[in-house]
């Protein structure tokens, strides 16, 4: 592997981390339970496991479980190991939809015997090769611990893990950049910072990561409070400076993600030590660091709210220069992002 261009990625690995994300999301779309689509791949792989799949049928089925909620056109680019099987296996689609079905119907992230005992027989009359596994008091507990399903997860798998060139990376990286902000252009803003300030290769593409990611917590935020159109109330603030510590934490669990999960979390942390999460100061964020707090500035000040149109180049560039003036943002950054994309 070639540590300046590529890095270890598995698919599976970074699906399992970013599922929390997309737990809370359908959470606030559906009401179900925290964990569900870890619930679902828990139970697909059980009755993989039962119809004796291939291990690469194993690990893309615990794959399409994860993120069977996707549209079609992102679930096509992300690297199944048997793209073309999985998404045409009549199996694969039976098993997740039993599994999404069965954690939706009977809540199993929430420890109610009577729903246990109506999910069992739910099972005897629909899955009759869970019946038997189902029948032990194990397997409900296990879905009601996290790390219970994790540990069965990784043990029921063979290790995939391959070397992706970063641009491959970012690709799929953008794949959830987008679900988060669909018209989103900030990655063409940090194109150009990243040639204004002649990064080298690695710098760049982790950079662009990065960013790509910097704003996947905020799909733990419910839309009522990221798409009010009122100021927000004091507790709804905090709910919403809640969402770079779920974006680190999601990185965290990336493999190979460290770097990129720390300069994600510190997007909203400004100069004067008043940002958020940690309120770090100017001595404690390097220049990448500040680039991407002014860069998520101008980018949220160029980009429509549902509570007030975009900002031209030059109304955005006299906001950033008052908050560098009282010590919020660097000034020179501030000053470079007004040569760099003036209209």
């Amino acid at each position: 592997m070639d540590k300046k261009k590529q890095m270890p990625f598995n698919l599976n690995n970074f699906l399992l981390a970013t599922s929390l994300a997309f737990d809370f999301r359908k959470k606030d779309l559906e009401n179900t339970t925290l964990g569900h689509y870890k619930r679902v791949a828990f139970i697909a792989l059980h009755l993989g496991i039962k119809h004796n799949l291939e291990p690469k049928q194993l690990a893309d089925l615990c794959s399409y479980s994860l993120c069977y909620d996707f549209k079609k056109e992102d679930l096509e680019q992300l690297p199944f190991l048997e793209r073309d099987e999985t998404f045409n296996n009549p199996l694969f689609l039976e098993i997740i939809s039993f599994a999404s079905f069965l954690d939706k119907k009977f809540s199993l992230g929430i420890d109610n015997i009577e729903n246990r005992i109506k999910a069992k027989e739910y099972i005897k009359e629909n899955k009759s090769e869970l019946l038997d596994i189902s029948s032990q008091v194990g397997f409900f507990l296990d879905l009601l611990n996290e790390n219970d399903i994790l540990m069965f997860i990784y043990a029921s798998l063979h290790d995939f893990t391959t070397i992706l060139d970063f641009e491959e990376i970012l690709k799929i990286t953008t794949i959830f950049h987008k679900i988060v902000n669909p018209n989103s252009n900030l990655l063409l803003l940090c194109e150009r910072i990243t040639k204004e300030y002649d990064f080298e290769h690695k710098d760049k593409q982790t950079f662009l990561i990065a960013n790509s990611l910097q704003n996947i917590g905020k799909l733990t935020i419910p839309s009522k409070i990221l798409n009010k159109k009122e100021p927000l109330t004091s507790n709804e603030y905090e709910i919403i400076k809640a969402y770079s510590y779920y974006s680190k934490k999601i990185l965290n669990n990336i493999m190979g993600f460290n770097d990129i999960a720390v300069w994600a979390s510190k997007v909203q942390e400004r100069v004067d030590g008043n940002g958020y999460p940690l309120g770090l100061s100017a001595k404690e964020l390097s220049l990448k660091d500040r680039l991407m707090n002014t860069l998520n500035v101008y980018h949220a000040l160029k980009e429509p709210k549902v509570y007030r149109v975009a900002f031209r180049h030059e109304k955005a560039i006299e906001i950033m220069k008052k908050e560098a003036k009282e010590g919020k943002l660097d000034m020179s950054l501030v000053e470079d992002f007004d040569r760099f994309f003036k209209d």
